[in-house]
């Protein structure tokens, strides 16, 4: 039984007592002021009212990418778009590759984690190029190799 009010699953839908919560203003406020407790939890904070989270996964969605080239084909940037509407650069040392092989990364200055959703993994994966003689995979951006 779930004891604590506010949960967000591993989509990034928010629920209340097992309800989704569909009204799109709160669902960003919610998004938006979230925070990290000193136990290494999650608290929704809006005012002085604090409420305990409970988080599946993790608490942010890539819902997709988007490329920024430099001059030539080397690309420059990757822009992630979250499931709060914000836009935020990969920090490539950040990108994992967890449990069935769902990619991950720091977002909001590296305080959260967000998981890659199903279309956002779709357009990353061109990107990824496998070494066979290292057995291992990596990504080059704005010409730095990032191994995963």
């Amino acid at each position: 039984m779930n004891t604590r009010l506010l949960r967000i699953d591993k989509e990034g839908r928010w629920f209340y007592q097992d309800e989704e919560i569909t009204h799109r203003k709160t669902y960003l406020l919610f998004n938006r002021n979230l925070s990290r407790d000193g136990a290494g939890g999650y608290v929704l904070c809006i005012g002085r009212e604090q409420c305990a989270v409970e988080v599946e996964d993790a608490p942010f969605v890539v819902k997709t990418i988007d490329f920024l080239p430099s001059i030539g084909q080397e690309l420059k940037v990757i822009w992630l778009i979250l499931n709060d509407e914000t836009r935020e650069p990969l920090d490539l040392e950040t990108l994992r590759i967890g449990p069935d092989n769902v990619p991950y990364c720091r977002v909001r200055g590296g305080e959260f984690e967000a998981r890659f959703s199903r279309s956002a993994y779709q357009l990353l994966a061109p990107l990824i190029q496998y070494d066979e003689a290292r057995e291992s995979y990596s990504i080059t951006l704005d010409g730095k190799k990032q191994e995963l």
